[in-house]
């Protein structure tokens, strides 16, 4: 921990237990008429204390506590009500779920995602689909194919594509994000060029330079802040700092708030990617551009890289929004930050209700 930094990590402590508040009430003002969702919404769980059990038929569940005073919430499902939830995802929580629990949840199709505080998924489960074996060969058959490069230059050139509409959609047209789409540009038509393309190395070289020019244009953005007389915070958190591919590394200890943030956002991708490969008929675990090594879903992994930047769109929208404070988060040992559990359930509620499932129907649509 740096020197002069004192984290109050106490859930009682004032500034821990408004800012808990705050976010447990936070709704995102829309403007005009308020959108209807034509899809189940997930039902997103924190604190501790969660319980989900099966009483008279129906799946009860109690919300955790995350700052005191708080009043226990209770939810009540009934088999076949159209208001289920499609998933029920646990964020650095504590708790109990029953046998019979699972088995309510199995038969109503509803998923279970866990993450724990680093926003790492810890457990995803559902039910009720197989593998098809013609899909599982056509993945096998086309490994170290030209199929296959040609399939990742897709992924890659779609991912450059969802970099630049980020870009735009965050910072406008300015000359200097102008510039950064040209230089993307650039790279994706290096990427699409068989020819210049003509390896997986190649391909991930050519990534890699746009995402320097990507990651570098959110360098040095200043976030809000307010209530700093009450606890500091490390001054590195003032702004964006420098992005890079470290995060793949190093993601077990995320050192700034909007990493962490982001590693939420990123599972919960992962969680709705394997959802749907797996739904599809696909076998999570034979990938085209990644590979197996030290990677027990390689598939997922590349069906993830073109919606990175959708995510990093929300992720970068909502930490812009928003004013924060030292309550928000809390360092440990190793100096890690952490979200107050109420912050991290508002970035996994917009992430969620992004529906990526959408998605990745459509870069599975094209298989072949």
């Amino acid at each position: 921990m740096g020197q002069g930094i004192s984290i109050d990590t106490r859930s009682d402590a004032p500034d821990w237990r408004d800012r808990s508040e705050y976010w447990r009430n936070y709704r995102e003002p829309k403007p005009g008429r308020r959108k209807k969702f034509k899809y189940r919404e997930p039902l997103i769980l924190c604190g501790h204390g969660i319980r989900i059990r099966v009483d008279h038929g129906t799946l009860l569940i109690r919300d955790g506590f995350t700052h005191y005073p708080q009043e226990s919430e209770e939810i009540r499902f009934f088999p076949g009500d159209p208001n289920l939830p499609d998933r029920i995802i646990i964020l650095d929580a504590s708790g109990a779920i029953t046998f019979d629990a699972f088995s309510w949840m199995s038969n109503q199709k509803l998923a279970l995602v866990q993450l724990n505080w680093r926003g790492q998924v810890t457990f995803s489960g559902s039910s009720g689909f197989a593998a098809n074996p013609k899909l599982v060969q056509w993945q096998c058959e086309i490994r170290n194919s030209q199929k296959s490069l040609q399939l990742t230059r897709r992924l890659i050139a779609t991912k450059f594509d969802a970099c630049s509409e980020t870009l735009l959609a965050i910072f406008g047209n300015s000359d200097p994000i102008i510039k950064a789409i040209t230089q993307i540009s650039s790279w994706k038509r290096k990427v699409i060029n068989p020819q210049e393309a003509s390896s997986p190395g190649r391909i991930l070289g050519f990534e890699g330079m746009a995402a320097s020019i990507y990651y570098r244009t959110w360098h040095d953005l200043p976030l809000k802040w307010a209530g700093l007389w009450k606890r500091p915070v490390p001054a590195t958190w003032s702004r964006i700092g420098a992005r890079s591919m470290s995060w793949q590394r190093e993601s077990n200890n995320a050192r700034h708030p909007l990493n962490t943030m982001l590693n939420y956002g990123y599972a919960l991708l992962m969680s709705e990617v394997r959802t749907e490969i797996v739904s599809a008929g696909f076998d999570p675990s034979i990938g085209i551009a990644h590979r197996r090594e030290g990677n027990r879903i390689p598939f997922v992994y590349d069906l993830m890289e073109p919606l990175r930047p959708i995510v990093d769109r929300k992720i970068l929208g909502f930490a812009l929004s928003n004013t924060f404070s030292p309550g928000d988060f809390t360092i440990n040992r190793q100096g890690a930050c952490r979200l107050n559990p109420q912050l991290a359930k508002a970035v996994a509620t917009k992430i969620a209700k992004m529906k990526l499932g959408a998605a990745v129907k459509g870069l599975l649509a094209a298989p072949n």
